[in-house]
């Protein structure tokens, strides 16, 4: 503990926000800099998942379709709250992450302060305001800087109610836990740990009988109620089944355990053709009815794919030790393991990111450290113990990317803003030997982290990606420069005849777009493919090639786009009774977006002008 002058106190006051400034302003320039990104126009497949998510609860069934059962549903709620308020602009997402992650930083400083270690609190902030990652992830639609600032929040909450133990605290470290479960399903982890640590840290600190512990843990029990019960009302609505967890554990275990995946690396078996997460559902549900002979409500999918990797994990127990360690090694080991966002590719077109080093490892050099000097003279250290002891379980079972990984980060900047604290200290006083068992301690963990790194090979630039950038920003001309510098690179990669389809089609030349859609299928047999190549078919004038292709491409993936446009080419062929039918079953839908309902109107519209009194052009029953 320290003693603080008031003089003291206020030149730290002036200083963290001094930090906070600094933080703010260090990440709106990334975002400005950043505009002219690739990377930010094309967002990867959970991230779409997320933003057509929050359009429905802004815009369409609030976030109760049967697609959005995939995945946790808070931040599909935050993203429908901000798109209702602003629009269906990103940007004031983005706006509203760097406010949320420059305040992470300004808990790690309240923290330190909880811990009387304000110093400490002030280089943790500071750490946090450079912390690399932390920019990347504030421009993604992905709940990692809401995961990040939830663990940080928790951390606060729990040192302060661990210090004094008010029942308001007890109350509302369990609301905060129920909403992180909603947040994130594995969170359910840090419930159980919180149930147990927290009243034994307070009755170990405070020693005041049994009974106090007991009331407080009940409140918090309590409060935790609430927000659960709405989660598993909200899931059974949309699934069948009153779940604290959505539909995707089961999916996910067997995404990674299963038999085309020894390794249990991030990925899918071989039905799974897309990863997007609304595909992968729809893929691992055909799979399931097609085993089973028949249609299956969304819980009976999650089960019987939870039970398939059970089978295999029980079947296979010393391949899938060897996995979880591997796993943990890949979660200590210094790269940036990309999933749907790649710290790489990412440095490759934003200015701040270049300048600044890949935080991992030297936060793990510093922090694991620092928290086991806190935990030496401080129990409340077994608090961002036990947000890492819960990272790493996630991490060993499931996923030891990036952007997981990133979730715990802040207790391992903690732990180096105590560490650099009590280095500051230890100068001060002259202590050559703290120094030196510090260094020696810093060093073997830098050099195990670096070592693990050789482990992880490098991941090569998602050309795709940039590629679909540059078209969404409308750069037909550096799209097409880049898919020509990729082919000299890489003659042999798969999709470069995709878009060089694309390319032709955008530039009005049809003809050479179909040769080129027709080498892609060769390739991969994909749905956007298809429907590109009905169009460029549709304009040469084949009307029956592209109903086909838009057919196919229905079959693989039902978008509601897909059918709007085989409603048309129907109603253009002719056949009004079809075209009717589809635009009638689009229309009573109801998980459709509603804003493609004007467009299945004017379409009825236009084909009844054109049929001219035709019997199938009668006004059906969802226009009287």
């Amino acid at each position: 503990m320290t003693t603080t002058t008031p003089a003291e106190g206020h030149r730290r006051i002036a200083t963290i926000w001094w930090i906070l400034a600094a933080a703010l302003a260090l990440r709106l320039v990334h975002l400005l800099t950043s505009l002219d990104s690739p990377l930010l126009w094309k967002i990867g497949p959970d991230e779409e998942f997320y933003r057509r998510f929050g359009e429905d609860v802004a815009f369409g069934r609030f976030g109760l379709s049967a697609e959005f059962a995939f995945m946790d549903p808070l931040y599909g709620y935050l993203l429908g709250a901000v798109f209702w308020l602003f629009g269906k602009s990103l940007f004031p997402v983005y706006l509203l992450q760097i406010a949320v992650d420059t305040a992470t930083a300004g808990m790690l400083y309240r923290i330190g302060v909880a811990l009387g270690r304000p110093q400490a609190g002030l280089i943790a902030a500071a750490l946090h305001a450079v912390t690399a990652t932390a920019f990347m992830f504030s421009l993604s639609l992905l709940k990692a800087t809401w995961v990040a600032a939830f663990i940080t929040g928790w951390m606060w909450l729990a040192v302060c109610l661990v210090t004094h133990p008010a029942r308001w605290r007890w109350l509302a470290i369990g609301a905060l836990l129920g909403l992180g479960v909603a947040l994130r399903a594995n969170l359910l982890l840090l419930v159980g740990a919180s149930a147990v640590l927290l009243p034994a840290l307070a009755w170990w600190r405070h020693r005041p009988g049994p009974s106090p512990v007991f009331i407080g843990t009940g409140l918090m029990f309590a409060a935790l109620a609430l927000p659960l019960a709405l989660l598993a009302a909200r899931n059974a609505e949309v699934s069948g089944a009153a779940s604290l967890t959505p539909n995707n554990g089961g999916v996910v275990l067997h995404q990674i355990y299963n038999i085309e995946n020894p390794r249990a690396l991030s990925g899918a078996p071989s039905f799974v053709a897309y990863g997007h997460p609304s595909e992968i559902w729809r893929a691992y549900v055909a799979e399931a009815e097609r085993r089973l002979g028949r249609e299956l409500q969304p819980i009976e999918v999650n089960d019987y794919w939870k039970g398939q990797a059970l089978d295999y994990l029980r079947a296979h127990p010393a391949q899938t030790a060897r996995n979880m360690l591997r796993k943990v090694g890949e979660f200590v080991a210094w790269p940036e393991v990309p999933n749907n966002r790649s710290f790489e590719d990412e440095r490759r077109f934003a200015p701040v990111l270049r300048w600044l080093p890949s935080p991992f490892g030297w936060l793990f050099a510093l922090g694991v450290p620092g928290l086991l000097l806190l935990l030496r003279s401080d129990s409340r250290g077994w608090i961002p113990l036990a947000a890492i002891s819960v990272g790493l379980a996630t991490v060993a079972v499931f996923f030891a990317e990036d952007r997981f990984r990133f979730n715990v980060v802040t207790p391992f900047t903690l732990g180096a803003g105590v560490l650099l604290a009590q280095a500051a200290g230890a100068w001060h006083r002259r202590d050559l030997r703290w120094w030196g068992t510090a260094a020696v301690g810093v060093a073997l963990l830098a050099a195990l982290t670096l070592s693990l790194a050789r482990n992880i090979p490098p991941t090569p630039l998602n050309w795709e990606r940039v590629a679909w950038g540059y078209v969404h920003m409308g750069r037909l001309d550096l799209a097409s420069r880049f898919i020509a510098q990729t082919a000299l690179a890489r003659p042999d990669a798969v999709g470069l005849d995709e878009f060089r389809g694309f390319i032709a089609l955008q530039r009005g030349r049809p003809e050479q777009a179909i040769g080129y859609y027709d080498a892609a299928l060769q390739q991969r047999v994909r749905h956007e493919v298809l429907h590109n190549r009905s169009l460029a078919l549709e304009q040469v004038g084949n009307l029956e090639a592209a109903l086909r292709s838009t057919v196919e491409a229905l079959a693989i993936s039902p978008e509601p786009d897909y059918r709007l446009r085989l409603g048309n080419l129907l109603a253009k062929l002719g056949r009004y009774e079809e075209a009717g039918a589809v635009y009638f079953a689009l229309i009573n839908d109801a998980q459709v977006q509603p804003e493609l309902r004007p467009y299945a109107l004017e379409a009825w519209s236009a084909m009844q002008e054109e049929s001219a009194g035709a019997e199938s052009s009668a006004a059906p029953p969802w226009l009287q």
